[in-house]
């Protein structure tokens, strides 16, 4: 996207300036809606994915059994920041996301903690293998989390490894 010109530019450049960020954002929309429809199109009607998850990755072993319920409203330890959080599935710690203040990422570069479970979609991310992981040990986690902000279990997956 072009940077925003002073205001104090003259109009002949600003009016450029105005000509080129709507291109970037039409291209930008177009771009969306390309990316829209190769998910779509990705979408696996038989898992419910439309990003194929690891089925299986070599730090499913680096997770902690779970030992009690988990809190999907918990803040983040460090900022605050509630709404876009992930649990360490190693400590049980939860940090913010990428796309807020890092936390998650920071936390996991620190301590070598690879497996997170995002409270905003339950989802299950592995920073080693930078993928998703779906798998039959992370659904006591999922579940609990599920419980936690829907009041009930998730309903049954199928699962193949």
């Amino acid at each position: 996207m072009a940077a925003k010109k002073p205001a104090n530019e003259p109009s002949a450049a600003g009016a450029v300036a105005a000509s080129e960020e709507t291109n970037s954002i039409e291209e930008a929309a177009i771009g969306g809606a390309a990316a829209a429809a190769a998910m779509a199109a990705e979408y696996d009607e038989t898992t419910g994915f439309a990003v194929e998850p690891l089925r299986w990755c070599a730090h499913l072993d680096d997770i902690t059994k779970l030992s009690g319920e988990l809190d999907t409203s918990e803040p983040c330890g460090d900022c605050g920041h509630v709404g876009e959080n992930w649990v360490c599935l190693t400590c049980y710690k939860v940090y913010c996301s990428r796309y807020v203040n890092e936390h998650m990422l920071f936390h996991s570069i620190a301590t070598d903690h690879k497996m997170v479970l995002s409270y905003a979609d339950l989802s299950v991310w592995c920073y080693a293998c930078d993928s998703y992981v779906h798998n039959a040990e992370l659904l006591p986690m999922k579940n609990s989390a599920h419980r936690h902000k829907f009041g009930r279990d998730a309903q049954p997956q199928q699962i193949s490894e």
